[in-house]
């Protein structure tokens, strides 16, 4: 555990994963102040800037450090910041490309405006891949009243999750989280709700999601994060709309390569399954979201009969839902499911085994939290419509379960790749 010195108007760069102690001093990061004797944590693949007005000493437990002259806030966002929060905003929208400095400016917006009148602020963080509040594949939302050097540190309210940790394909999903959550802030007490949005701005889903959001959020104030040249696509039709400003990224910026943030997701995941348990769910008892998977209508005796004399396998589980038919079996088919379509007049025929739904990630929800905590599939019975689920929360009659596009091993949280949804 070294202690590193960092003269009078300099910044040290700490890369985590790290903790820092300030042993002598004070410390300003994004607008927060850390005094003597504070400790900050810096998450794995995070840059976290501590800038010193005077010499001040640090006690540094892992990570990389490198100095850098002055302040690496830009002045420009100090200024910005000062300028949005002196309007009493009601909404914000911080919008920018990944590695922008988007979050890094959320974070200086968010303790500007603490300090202005002792507000409480609302952050949405609408990234559901690169988190810092809540787990990935879900929208987060947390309170905070007081400074905070990094997202992170904001507490977890509540959270909106969509199925998967890009919201490709799912814009209608990430917009209504945002409105949702948005609202529950302000029934809160929220005075400002303040949204970090998803790193997406170029091709038809992120100009579309941005423009979405805006609509449906009706902020105060847009702040469009980068080069002029990245950002014109979304930034000229918005402005247009919502009071806005652009400000240029910073000059000192941490990126991450694909590896680094699929990491990051890895370790988030770590964190949010800590303490979980193998908990067994009755179908029954609960509605699923999407999926079309046990909504549906369940054959009759005489139909499943007859779908077992067809296939020369036991049918575990069978129903209809729309125009789709939906079989658990023990075996293969032996015969071409095509004309079971013909037999039970469905346009769509889906033989399952169960096994297909094997770690795929769920979500609890309830009428008090729309994101009570995730779970992972550990197992499914059809014909006794139960289902083991890996998970901190304690399912109680009543709840919804929200099914993901993608699976975990749950014992070291790696992403597994699969071609195509398990959930149909």
């Amino acid at each position: 555990m070294p202690l590193v010195e960092i003269p009078r108007d300099y910044t040290l760069l700490v890369e985590g994963p790290s903790k820092v102690t300030v042993v002598k001093g004070k410390l300003d990061s994004f607008g927060a102040e850390i005094e003597e004797g504070e400790v900050v944590t810096v998450e794995p693949f995070r840059a976290l800037p501590l800038y010193a007005s005077e010499e001040a000493k640090v006690d540094l437990e892992h990570g990389k450090f490198w100095f850098v002259r002055g302040r690496t806030v830009p002045e420009s966002w100090v200024k910005a910041a000062e300028e949005i929060a002196s309007t009493g905003p009601k909404r914000i929208l911080v919008v920018g490309d990944i590695d922008s400095g988007k979050t890094a400016f959320s974070t200086l917006l968010l303790n500007t405006l603490v300090r202005e009148g002792g507000r409480k602020i609302a952050v949405i963080d609408a990234d559901v891949g690169q988190k810092s509040i809540g787990p990935p594949g879900a929208l987060g939302m947390g309170l905070a009243e007081r400074p905070a050097v990094s997202l992170s540190s904001v507490a977890f309210e509540d959270g909106f999750f969509i199925w998967s940790f890009t919201p490709a394909g799912l814009l209608h999903r990430a917009v209504v989280g945002a409105l949702l959550l948005s609202r529950k802030a302000e029934a809160l007490g929220a005075d400002t709700v303040l949204v970090d949005t998803a790193g997406w701005v170029h091709e038809w889903g992120g100009r579309e999601l941005k423009l979405t959001e805006a609509l449906a959020l009706q902020p105060d104030f847009i702040v469009f994060v980068g080069a002029e040249e990245e950002l014109s696509q979304v930034y000229k039709p918005i402005s247009g709309l919502f009071p806005s400003v652009r400000v240029d990224s910073p000059s000192v910026l941490r990126r991450r390569s694909r590896e680094e943030r699929r990491e990051y997701r890895r370790y988030l995941y770590r964190r949010w399954f800590s303490g979980a348990l193998e908990r067994i769910v009755t179908l029954d008892k609960y509605r699923l979201l999407f999926t079309l998977l046990f909504n549906g209508i369940p054959l009759s005796s005489d139909e499943v009969k007859k779908a077992e004399s067809f296939l020369g396998s036991r049918v575990k589980f069978a129903e209809r839902v729309e125009n789709s038919l939906i079989l658990f079996t023990d075996e293969a088919p032996k015969r071409d499911v095509e004309l079971l379509k013909a037999m039970f007049s469905a346009s769509e025929v889906h033989i399952l085994s169960g096994s297909e739904i094997l770690y795929n990630v769920v979500a609890f929800s309830s009428r008090e939290k729309y994101l009570e905590g995730l779970g992972i599939v550990t197992s499914l019975d059809p014909a006794g419509k139960t289902m083991r689920v890996f998970t901190t929360v304690e399912p109680k009659e009543g709840m919804v379960i929200m099914a993901g596009s993608f699976k975990l091993n749950p014992i070291s949280f790696e992403e597994i790749l699969v071609e195509k949804t398990s959930f149909l």
